[in-house]
């Protein structure tokens, strides 16, 4: 008996220990997320608020700028995933169905980020397209220009709705485990719901102020990083979970 108790114990020791390795990669992950960021900043820089044809002049000046610029925001897509896995891994003990309905959506989250990306670089060419001869004219170039924007932007209103779904579920799975400070889980939860609010709002009122989903991502935007310096710093409390994992081993045994 005592040695299948000092077997068990091990055990839980070595899931805990991979457990919080992958909580601190996830956390490292956290932070490159915010590649998406540097992305949409430099684009909008280059971008401007001018006519098509002054925007047009604006990305070709500046090609290597703006194409680094959706760049980022591939690398942020990327690191999505790699944070869903790490999340996953992580919370997976709490409620294995949960976990993987989180990882689900935010791979989800990805894709449709990646689409929303493929179309942004052909935005770029039609851009590139107005600085030389076409069988188009600005008119024509310009309206597809705005087709295509628009159709990238829902992409992206879209894959934010599935970003706050995993992340509510990843929240609550936290705030249930109690590997991190309770008030830091349920400020994740309250702001992802407030994200999927104010990006499904704007889905259903598109006049809507660019204000409102700026506000609506904010509480979601600063609880993230600060997640992300915890699980790096910190890490998880795996203790509570052990010790219940051997408790039920013992009982059973």
């Amino acid at each position: 008996m005592t040695h299948d108790r000092g077997e068990t114990t091990m055990t839980a020791r070595i899931a805990g220990g991979s457990q919080s390795s992958y909580a601190r990669f996830a956390g490292l992950m956290y932070f490159f997320t915010a590649f998406d960021v540097t992305g949409v900043v430099i684009v909008s820089r280059i971008s401007g608020s001018g006519t098509f044809l002054d925007t047009a002049h604006s990305i070709a000046a500046s090609e290597t700028l703006y194409r680094i610029g959706l760049l980022c925001g591939l690398l942020g897509t990327l690191s999505t995933v790699l944070l869903a896995i790490g999340l996953y891994v992580t919370l997976k003990p709490v409620d294995g169905n949960l976990a993987m309905t989180a990882l689900l959506f935010r791979l989800a989250e990805s894709v449709i980020g990646g689409v929303a990306i493929v179309f942004s670089f052909a935005n770029l060419q039609i851009y590139l397209e107005a600085n030389h001869a076409s069988a188009f004219d600005a008119g024509q170039l310009g309206a597809l220009a705005d087709l295509v924007s628009r159709t990238s932007a829902v992409g992206i209103n879209i894959s934010v709705i599935f970003f706050s779904v995993g992340s509510t579920i990843f929240f609550y799975l936290f705030l249930k485990s109690a590997y991190i400070p309770r008030f830091l889980a349920l400020w994740g939860v309250l702001g992802s719901l407030f994200c999927f609010a104010a990006f499904v709002g704007n889905l259903l009122l598109p006049q809507s102020s660019d204000a409102l989903l700026g506000i609506g991502g904010l509480p979601i935007g600063i609880a993230e990083p600060v997640l992300g310096l915890w699980l790096l710093i910190r890490g998880i409390n795996t203790l509570p979970h052990v010790a219940r994992g051997v408790g039920a081993a013992v009982t059973a045994g």
